[in-house]
């Protein structure tokens, strides 16, 4: 992998560096005193979790990283966030990182081609929801999301609404944040193994604790997840490492390295193209059938459907495929250095190398009555991303106030090659017939470079919470986010009109945040209310070019309240929250009153506005009963669609793949015999492929149930997944539609040690 291309930090991460190296010298150079016969010894604040905590999907008193650096727990944050543990996705048998998600309150997802995943929530999708791990965004969900074994993670964070205080630029919807297993201090081992239909099997093997007594502990997880799927030529793999160590360097230092490591290859299945008998002009009154290809911007489908006997052809050719590794390493300092004020500093390294060879469409040609397919698709992608996050803590009371602020700065560098086919190639691929079609191979291709991207972001923030009282709270961030960017496009010589060489350069400026009040009703019920903005480009910054220069950021606002408790003496834990969300600044088309020239102008939006609550009840007797649902409300407030030859409006139609109901429910029982079941359905209401709101994913309900017996510490576990048989499409498609695994069930193993 090129991970080892040179690259040039920026002068802020050289001081960083040296600055934490000073200050480890120091650390480690420091003797701490033995306290003298009879003086005073305070011992560290220490706390006991229940084992709730982990089991259930309501963690209340967690900690949640992705909500703030103040060390605030879910229940003292103004804001929503689902946490799902490690022992929640073993439970629940949620297989990836995917399935994880969609466990949390009003949360979609689904993996599109290539093995991207992508997530929804409160009205936004795609880009608009950002995907980290442990708190590094590598690049937009489109660029480097890739699928992760579940096992492989001590917990995934979600974080609702705009959060341009914790990642900044992007995360207008929302952000999921994978969190990786750290060293423990006691040894624990476990494993799993499971296997189920068309070859699917997984297998995962962690063990962690301490090295003897060095005062270093360690973590290390392997897991391999692969597939043969339920389309033709759809296999999957997926390997990952994660390993971590952890050095109590002295009472005051603590220094811990992360690295993980992932591999994916699959043959890519895009989605069995829609049939239909005739197409009608929506924008025009009472148009009649029409039998020719569908205009996704204005028509409306007759009898659209998928043929049951292509319902597992996939019309790719046979040589399409699509490799990525990933890499992240970082190493995180801790250091006290009085009992009031801390420091931390992470320093980090992601690469991504990635080479997907595919044609991305096939659509049904109604005259021909054959299928249509796209042109040769040849990406490149080779990204090293290097930044460091400072941070430092001070907890002293004001005035007598209980007061804690942080002040930090993240500087990071993200070096981005991209590439796509070489010039002079064939680059059509030949139609085929609906059934039995012969797909053939990929014309002869070769991947070139054609240009480097660099993005430098310098921000600062400050984060403090304030008791203004006994029982009201105020928690307050600002950030401030310089990004400059260049963009040059490389020169490519092999086709007849040479490309030349060119530079384009853009800056913005931007200031993000939270203002959040929490009033603590009781030692166990709180309530909250928060602003928080955020912000992105009119396009993700890989892609800006120089037609995009004279736009501005895209923001991003949103008013919430709710109440987080416990009730009946700890049995029931509860969280409802209400929502009022506006995307503003969207680029638009619109046409001039006077000359008729159409342009572009920021003056779009997109509003949304609904309801969560979630239920975790424990009434005793073995058993466990979870539940949560989300109503929302999104629409374009002001939009119109340049049709090349008009513009449309938009206004009032809802955007593509936005659900107004995600529901989930989880039933368990556990018997003293140890055997156990457990399952519940999920349901997904309607959703519109289009802008034009004429295409329609029906609304699906899907039912996992399983059953499983524990002997010691280990449990076997027969689970059947979507035992209605739903077809049902997890994202959204127009003319195809990317079909969910029919009825199947699975055995696995899981041990600890």
């Amino acid at each position: 992998m090129s991970l080892l291309r040179s690259f040039s930090p920026s002068l802020p991460l050289r001081v960083s560096a040296v600055f934490l190296l000073a200050l480890s010298a120091s650390a480690l150079s420091a003797q701490t005193p033995k306290p003298a016969t009879g003086d005073l010894v305070t011992l560290d604040r220490f706390a006991i979790a229940a084992e709730k905590e982990n089991n259930f999907s309501l963690p209340l008193d967690a900690l949640s990283t992705s909500g703030s650096r103040l060390g605030l727990t879910s229940r003292e944050l103004p804001a929503s966030v689902s946490i799902i543990t490690q022992e929640m996705m073993q439970l629940r048998g949620l297989r990836t990182a995917v399935e994880a998600v969609e466990a949390a309150v009003g949360m979609t997802g689904g993996t599109n081609f290539g093995s991207i995943p992508t997530y929804s929530t409160r009205g936004f999708g795609g880009n608009n929801v950002t995907v980290l791990r442990d708190g590094i965004r590598q690049n937009t969900a489109s660029q480097s999301s890739r699928t992760v074994d579940s096992f492989l993670l001590d917990r995934i964070e979600v974080l609702k609404g705009p959060d341009g205080l914790m990642f900044g630029e992007g995360a207008i919807g929302g952000a999921v944040n994978y969190i990786s297993k750290s060293p423990t201090e006691n040894f624990r081992g476990d494993a799993l193994a499971s296997y189920g239909a068309w070859g699917s099997y997984r297998v995962g093997l962690g063990v962690g604790g301490p090295l003897r007594k060095s005062g270093v502990s360690y973590r290390a997880d392997y897991s391999h997840n692969q597939t043969h799927a339920y389309q033709e030529r759809n296999s999957q793999r997926y390997d990952a490492v994660s390993l971590s160590l952890a050095w109590r360097a002295t009472d005051k230092l603590t220094l811990t390295w992360f690295g993980t490591f992932l591999d994916d290859w699959n043959e890519s299945y895009y989605g069995n193209p829609v049939i239909y008998d005739a197409v009608v002009n929506t924008t025009v009154a009472n148009a009649q059938p029409e039998v020719r290809l569908f205009a996704n911007a204005t028509d409306r489908l007759v009898n659209p459907r998928v043929e049951p006997a292509a319902r597992r052809t996939n019309y790719n050719f046979f040589d399409n495929f699509a490799a990525t590794e990933n890499v992240f390493n970082r190493v995180r300092a801790e250091l006290r250095l009085t009992p009031d004020l801390e420091l931390r500093n992470e320093t980090y390294v992601a690469g991504q190398l990635l080479k997907w060879k595919n044609t991305e469409s096939n659509t049904w040609n109604p005259v021909a009555k054959n299928i249509t397919r796209g042109a040769l698709t040849l990406i490149y992608r080779d990204d090293v991303l290097v930044g460091d996050r400072l941070d430092l803590t001070l907890k002293k009371p004001i005035a007598g106030h209980a007061n804690r602020l942080v002040v930090g700065a993240v500087f990071e560098h993200n070096d981005q090659i991209r590439g796509g086919a070489a010039g002079n190639q064939v680059t059509a691929i030949p139609s085929v017939t609906l059934l039995n079609p012969n797909v053939g191979y990929g014309p002869a291709s070769r991947f070139q470079k054609t240009s480097r991207i660099g993005v430098e972001t310098h921000a600062f923030h400050l984060q403090d919470v304030f008791d203004v009282t006994s029982n009201f709270r105020a928690v307050v961030g600002l950030r401030y986010d310089h990004i400059s960017l260049q963009r040059d496009t490389l020169a490519n010589n092999t086709t007849a009109t040479p490309t030349p060489f060119s530079t384009f350069k853009k800056g913005y400026r931007t200031t993000t945040g939270r203002l959040g009040a929490v009033w603590i009703l009781s030692q166990e019920i709180n309530a909250y209310a928060s602003v928080s903005r955020a912000a992105e480009p009119v396009t993700q910054l890989v892609s800006l070019v120089a037609t995009s220069a004279d736009f501005s950021l895209q923001k991003g606002q949103q008013y919430e309240a709710g109440l987080k408790g416990t009730f009946l003496r700890g049995k029931l834990d509860a969280t409802v929250a209400i929502f009022d969300l506006l995307k503003k600044d969207l680029l638009t088309s619109t046409t001039d009153p006077v000359t008729g020239i159409r342009t572009n102008q920021q003056i779009g939006a997109q509003k949304s506005k609904g309801i969560e609550a979630a239920l975790a009840i424990s009434p005793g007797d073995g058993w466990r009963v979870e539940l949560n649902g989300a109503f929302t409300d999104s629409s374009y407030a002001d939009f119109n669609e340049n049709l090349g030859t008009g513009i449309i409006s938009r206004a009032g139609k809802r955007p593509s793949n936005v659900p107004e109901w995600v529901a989930n429910v989880f039933i368990a029982k556990r018997f003293t015999n140890g055997f156990a079941l457990s399952g519940g359905p999920r349901y997904v209401s309607d959703r519109f492929g289009n802008t034009n709101n004429s295409v329609v994913a029906d609304g699906y309900v899907v039912l996992d149930a399983s059953g499983s017996y524990t002997y010691r510490r280990t449990t076997f576990t027969l689970r059947g997944r979507n035992l209605l048989d739903e077809t049902y499409e997890t994202v959204a498609g127009t003319t195809m539609r990317r079909l969910s695994d029919p009825r199947t069930a699975e055995l696995s193993l899981r041990t600890s040690f």
